[in-house]
């Protein structure tokens, strides 16, 4: 291997121009089919194998629309003032967000008392999407967020929370990935005393990153990618892309000071130091492609993109370090050491090499290897000491209560959990199946007190009625005023007809709705008695009612 690279170095030092076109291709080639396949990144998390993923998978079999995306608005008032004092405020943002692209349903805390906090101070409103959950246009993520920030006014705090909420990161190379390079470029220079010396890593850093990214939008259109996996493999393109790269430049400036030309420096550099670095990437990608195999999807795509990228970064550092050496020449040494290095080329190669004893890493590295044992006890003591806080970690996936605390779903977690207790941020989902199928008595269960509370409002409406005709009549004097109160109650009572056509049909549409929740109803309620659970409600059930969901607030 070594002799390999020996030869390569060699090669890309003799014609840099040649390695730079190469890349230069592969980076257009990459760069289009990204550009010609690139899909939008995903927030989603499945964990195939769990318990809770085959509830999710089930439900998603049982109910194709319950995978949709769904968000929550949550309000909260002032002290003194209810929800009713905005209620012209919430209503207006209802119409907006009813009228937005991407929102299915819109479900105003109004119309569903369950809704609403006991003090009248704290609700939400529901939102159901057209997209995905984790997959939401962001063209309906920024129009909602439009439309909430509107109705922020008059003391009334509006927070929202669930997929109406932007979980993509903005940009894969942000502000602090471009201050971090900025900070290393510093470092380097002031390191290495040369701007074409210190720039060389950022160079081949980026190239690494670029055609890392590159390759990985060119496959999105046939893998999942989730949100934080591009900014993962930037983080590490950008940090071994420069630490490979600078760890070759060093032995490179090291054998030219020993006399070595220029030419054979690249060389033997990427002979050694371009070895060590095949190795150190071969480590890491082996350990980052290890991630597969606990089958978590968004792992995988993590770890195998981080694990390209690795090795884009050694393939970049060992071809194009030499190509960029060959066409810097002496400009890779501060000026103060270039007739220093010119001296020592002349003079030839040296073989033998003295150390200076009095420098701190040399005496360091004296005492650890008088006193091995103290120094492997000391440090397993130490490390030890560091992993203590390991004892309080709590392992689970990112929920809202952990966002920032100036986030608006981390307020929306807050009031919610104010205002409906702990639990309801954390519901969970039960899927009951082989119940029995909806009978004729559950038809009747719902259909006997309908029936009661409209014929109770059909009394009380006719004896109002009945009473107010009568004083009518009364005061009849002529025979128009009587032929006018006949077509009067003539109208009424075809009015009244179509009332109770209309009233009868929701009132079967009723029945049809909840009849199927019955079973679903009667296993709730037994969940429901449990101590630790505070409300158990059948969330939906298929139409013959044999098999459905049911929400648990624990």
């Amino acid at each position: 291997m070594g002799n390999n690279l020996h030869k390569l170095g060699a090669i890309a030092f003799a014609h840099p121009w040649r390695f730079i076109a190469g890349w230069a291709v592969a980076l257009a080639i990459l760069g289009a089919l990204a550009v010609h396949f690139m899909q939008p990144t995903s927030s989603s998390i499945s964990i195939p194998g769990t318990e809770a993923q085959k509830t999710l998978d089930r439900v998603n079999e049982l109910f194709p629309d319950a995978g949709k995306g769904s968000g929550r608005i949550v309000f909260e008032t002032p002290a003194g003032k209810t929800l009713q004092d905005y209620q012209s405020q919430i209503d207006d943002l209802t119409r907006k967000l009813t009228d937005i692209d991407g929102v299915s349903r819109v479900v105003s805390p109004f119309e569903n008392a369950t809704a609403i906090s006991d003090d009248r101070r704290i609700a939400y409103m529901q939102l159901q999407l057209e997209g995905e959950t984790g997959s939401v246009s962001k063209n309906t993520i920024d129009a909602v967020d439009a439309a909430v920030g509107d109705v922020r006014k008059n003391g009334l705090t509006v927070e929202m929370g669930g997929d109406v909420i932007d979980r993509v990161p903005g940009e894969i190379l942000g502000v602090g990935e471009i201050g971090g390079v900025v900070l290393a470029l510093i470092v380097l220079l002031m390191t290495l005393g040369s701007l074409v010396a210190a720039g060389m890593p950022i160079a081949t850093a980026l190239i690494a990153v670029v055609a890392s990214m590159s390759g990985l939008f060119a496959l999105s259109n046939v893998v999942d990618i989730s949100s934080t996996t591009p900014v993962l493999a930037v983080m590490l393109g950008l940090a071994v892309g420069i630490d490979y790269s600078l760890f070759i430049i060093n032995k490179y400036r090291t054998y030219a000071k020993d006399g070595y030309s220029y030419k054979d420096a690249a060389a033997r550099a990427i002979g050694t130091a371009g070895n060590a670095v095949l190795f150190a990437a071969a480590t890491v990608v082996i350990a980052l492609s290890a991630l597969s195999i606990v089958n978590i999807p968004f792992m995988t795509t993590m770890g195998l993109a981080g694990a390209a990228t690795i090795a884009l970064a050694a393939l970049v550092a060992i071809t194009i370090v030499p190509a960029l050496l060959g066409l810097a020449g002496k400009r890779v040494f501060p000026r103060r050491d270039r007739e220093a290095v010119a001296e020592a080329q002349k003079r030839g190669p040296v073989d033998t090499h003295a150390v200076s004893r009095q420098k701190f890493w040399y005496r360091w590295g004296e005492t650890l290897t008088k006193h091995p044992i103290i120094a492997l006890v000391s440090g397993v003591v130490l490390i030890a000491v560091l992993a203590l806080p390991v004892r309080d970690l709590t392992l689970g996936l990112p929920t809202d209560e952990y966002a920032a605390t100036d986030t608006t779903q981390r307020k929306a977690y807050e009031i919610l959990a104010k205002g409906f207790g702990p639990g309801f941020n954390g519901p969970l989902l039960v899927v009951a199946e082989n119940l029995p199928a909806v009978s004729d008595n559950d038809r009747a269960a719902i259909r006997e007190p309908a029936m009661q509370q409209y014929q109770q409002k059909v009394a009380e409406v006719t004896t109002q009625q009945q009473t107010a005709l009568a004083q009518q009549a009364a005061m009849i004097t002529t025979p128009e005023q009587a032929s006018a109160l006949q077509q009067q109650i003539a109208m009424m009572q075809a009015e009244g007809e179509k009332q109770k056509e209309a009233a009868l049909a929701e009132i079967d549409k009723n029945v049809e709705q909840y009849a199927k929740l019955i079973q679903l109803k009667k296993v709730a309620d037994k969940i429901a008695e449990r101590s630790d659970v505070a409300q158990a409600l059948p969330a939906m059930a298929t139409d013959d009612g044999t098999k459905g969901a049911i929400q648990i607030i624990p």
